[in-house]
């Protein structure tokens, strides 16, 4: 492992940054190093400019890819590099898309389309807590909180922690199943 790499590793540890992220940084420089076939430091802005230029549009890649590379070479510039290399602007503007609303109908019937209670009631959770994937998976019973209406979220995007809203209708189905499973009345 170089110096300067093993500089970069420590200047996003002190700032604790999420391994995705670390990963994500090192993987900038290290393509932008590939692209010239030199070290990162050696190379002007104007080079820098050219290869983000190639990116975006050369190999095509997508506008976040080209904002994660672009975010990782600043942050290197800023904070690692003996010398700074001022990357003031963005590619491209984000293009932000609205998500397409159900109706409430329409809800229902995808999630009355599951057959089995447990995969009905993970798309009931999904939609009416808001939740990803994710933290649906990770959810365990202690951390429903039925006297406040609550839904507590460990490790959410970011390592976060959050509460969201729980359902009476969520509650009751959830109640149903657990006594189902652990065979409570």
């Amino acid at each position: 492992m170089t110096e300067l790499r093993q500089k970069m590793i420590r200047a996003m540890e002190l700032r604790n940054l999420s391994n995705h992220t670390r990963r994500a940084y090192l993987s900038a420089v290290t393509g932008l190093s590939q692209f010239y076939q030199k070290s990162p430091v050696r190379l002007n802005k104007e080079m820098v400019e050219d290869y983000l230029l190639y990116l975006k549009n050369g190999k095509g890649n997508a506008l976040n890819s080209c904002g994660s590379v672009l975010t990782g070479l600043r942050f290197f510039y800023n904070h690692v590099a003996p010398q700074q290399i001022p990357i003031e602007y963005s590619l491209c503007k984000k293009v932000i898309k609205l998500p397409t609303v159900l109706t409430p109908k329409e809800v229902w019937d995808i999630i009355s389309a599951a057959e089995n209670l447990k995969h009905r009631l993970i798309l009931m959770t999904t939609y009416s807590a808001g939740l990803r994937a994710s933290e649906v998976i990770a959810l365990r019973p202690e951390h429903i909180d039925s006297k406040r209406m609550l839904i507590k979220v460990e490790n959410a995007k970011g390592s976060k922690e959050r509460h969201t809203l729980l359902s009476r209708k969520l509650l009751k189905e959830l109640r149903h199943y657990y006594r189902d499973i652990y065979g409570l009345t």
